[in-house]
């Protein structure tokens, strides 16, 4: 076994370890850390696939932006000392492994049987080039979309306040 599986072994552990906090502690803020746990994983997944932009809008995207926009709306929820009763009946439980393992060995299947192409030439666009693209071309969109995360983020506290009766 060479350096780099070694990694690769220790990243998909990381991430199926995240994913696994994630289902099956009761607390909710557990699951949120393997939930980050999980998508710091991917995106070293991407990494290790020579994908550095894709791990960087990952982390940004899902590790920053989407978890903290949980982490507000637990907090909004209220009490967090409840156990959820979702797998309080093991038959639940039994019948989430069946319907995941059945979907594990449908997708295993259909990547098996497809034909996949392997490029000659190594893919030509870099980082550099889609931040050039990003701030030289598509400004206005990008801006646009993190002025829409602002207004979502105010949305929310808004929508909190408002139920709370503080507004």
């Amino acid at each position: 076994m060479i350096f780099a599986d070694i990694i690769f072994i220790i990243i998909i552990l990381i991430t199926l370890a995240g994913a696994l906090m994630t289902v099956m502690y009761g607390s909710i803020i557990y699951a949120l850390i393997g939930l980050v746990t999980t998508m710091f994983g991917i995106a070293g997944l991407y990494i290790y696939l020579n994908a550095p932009f894709l791990a960087m809008m990952q982390i940004l995207i899902y590790v920053g932006a989407i978890t903290v926009l949980i982490a507000f709306v637990i907090m909004v929820i209220g009490p967090l000392h409840k156990k959820p009763k979702e797998w309080t009946y093991p038959l639940k439980l039994i019948i989430a492994a069946i319907v995941a393992l059945f979907s594990f060995f449908m997708f295993a299947k259909v990547v098996l049987k497809a034909k996949w192409t392997v490029l000659s030439t190594p893919f030509a666009v870099t980082t550099k080039d889609i931040g050039r693209l990003l701030f030289d071309r598509l400004t206005f969109p990008f801006e646009l979309i993190s002025l829409l995360i602002v207004v979502a983020i105010i949305g929310a506290v808004m929508l909190s306040l408002c139920s709370r009766g503080e507004k």
